[in-house]
């Protein structure tokens, strides 16, 4: 997938944005009602704070969204029409509503309204720069575990794509949070190999299925003083099948989040675009020295 700095952009202003607003109208919404409504009293300095308290959830996800290389064309399309709704919504309450706003708020909303417009403007032009990617992901949940796969057709027999997937010290090469990959045992089933984290962490994963020149998987052991994920049981899987025009491989992880109803929230909040991305860097990467394995 083309990176998207447009989109990227535009939904970045749109965070701090949101988040500034929603500074204002949590903080001091007294100062607020004052300055926007005729008679400020009664239900209003409730709705002000409800809508600061939405913007920060709003923000959050924009966060998210403008961190992600792979932010896809309707997850930023779902944010345009969100801000359209926005900038709908305050020109109707203009109209319609006007008496209630003092004039100082009757302008606030405008100048809101008007730069919210030109974020949904630029939010949609990015959104048209954005090219699907070559490796398709998935992430779902499943009994209380996140699974995640991607696939990726490359112009490579099965036997070079085999080669290069377990090529286990090359492993770091391509994945992006590794720093080294040894093996420390073994081959096929039972065969163990340590991996290194970016920051010297590091942990054991032992093979629990191997099916030579079609599929072999990995038991992590997450149970590793240092490990870094708040993980408690992970498990994947590659595989690879023969195509019309080379070969097909596929990455499966099935990860269980530690901690408790909370923690496994937040962790299938953020998972799903987080193991996305990672995938997907993974099988572009695997792909580009699958390929160029060819050509040498």
């Amino acid at each position: 997938m083309s990176n998207s700095p447009t989109a990227r952009i535009f939904l970045g202003i749109n965070a701090a944005f949101s988040i500034l607003t929603s500074a204002v109208l949590v903080t001091i919404p007294e100062t607020v009602n004052l300055m926007m409504f005729v008679e400020p009293e009664g239900w209003k300095p409730v709705i002000v704070r409800l809508l600061g308290v939405g913007l920060v959830i709003f923000a959050f996800d924009l966060i998210v969204m403008a961190t992600n290389r792979f932010v896809t064309k309707s997850e930023t399309l779902l944010i345009v029409a969100a801000d359209a709704g926005w900038t709908a919504a305050s020109l109707l309450t203009i109209v319609f509503l006007d008496e209630a706003f003092t004039s100082e708020g009757v302008l606030a909303v405008e100048i809101v309204a008007t730069f919210v417009a030109l974020l949904a403007i630029g939010q949609y032009v990015g959104a048209g720069q954005i090219v699907a990617p070559l490796s398709k992901a998935s992430v779902r949940f499943s009994e209380g575990k996140v699974i995640a796969s991607v696939k990726r057709h490359v112009k490579a027999p099965p036997s070079t794509v085999w080669e290069v997937m377990t090529d286990h010290p090359g492993y770091a090469d391509v994945a992006n949070n590794l720093s080294k990959v040894e093996i420390l045992s073994g081959d096929g089933i039972g065969m163990m190999r340590r991996c290194f984290g970016l920051k010297g962490e590091s942990w054991v994963e032992t093979c629990n299925i191997f099916e030579k020149g079609h599929a072999f998987g990995f038991n992590i052991h997450t149970d590793a003083p240092d490990y870094p994920y708040p993980i408690s049981e992970l498990n994947g899987r590659w595989a690879i099948e023969p195509s019309d025009t080379g070969s097909a491989f596929s990455i499966e992880i099935a990860a269980k989040p530690k901690g408790g109803i909370i923690a496994r929230k937040l962790f299938a909040l953020v998972a799903r675009r987080r193991f996305n991305t990672v995938l997907v860097e993974l099988a572009d990467a695997w792909a580009e020295r699958m390929e160029r394995e060819v050509l040498a």
